[in-house]
């Protein structure tokens, strides 16, 4: 064989090659972007839900003071209160939790209960906070 017609055959391997294995590398970097996405996630998601727990404490504030109507009131902290639950919910399936409950979860000093409170929306966040807290202690 001449060595014209091996160059070309080398050639042609690599690109034969290349040109089967360039899928592969493509969805590994593919799959290493959606990874590295879901980290820089976490931050993000913790700082929103961090956002919202703010935003739920001062709509508190600014009702009790008087500077908002009841029905601005509810509706708002409905609203914030519905997304805090939402992101903590995307938090728990990205595998992180809000810095607040990594904290409280560090302290083993219990604190007594709330106050019972007519919201059904807090009421059922209360009592996923205690069947979590059941289950995790069996």
């Amino acid at each position: 064989m001449s060595s014209t017609g091996l160059i070309v055959s080398i050639v042609m391997l690599l690109v034969g090659i290349a040109w089967l294995g360039l899928p592969y590398l493509r969805s590994n970097r593919l799959m290493l972007n959606q990874q590295r996405e879901e980290l820089l996630a976490r931050p993000i998601l913790a700082a929103r839900y961090e956002r919202a727990v703010a935003t739920v404490r001062e709509l508190d504030e600014d009702f009790q003071v008087g500077k908002l109507s009841q029905e601005t009131y509810a509706t708002e902290r409905a609203r914030w209160v519905e997304e805090g639950a939402a992101l903590v919910e995307a938090l728990e399936k990205s595998g992180g939790a809000p810095e607040r409950a990594k904290a409280k979860k560090a302290k083993a000093v219990r604190q007594p209960a709330p106050a019972p409170t007519d919201d059904p929306v807090e009421q059922a966040i209360a009592a996923y906070a205690r069947a979590r807290e059941q289950s995790r202690g069996k």
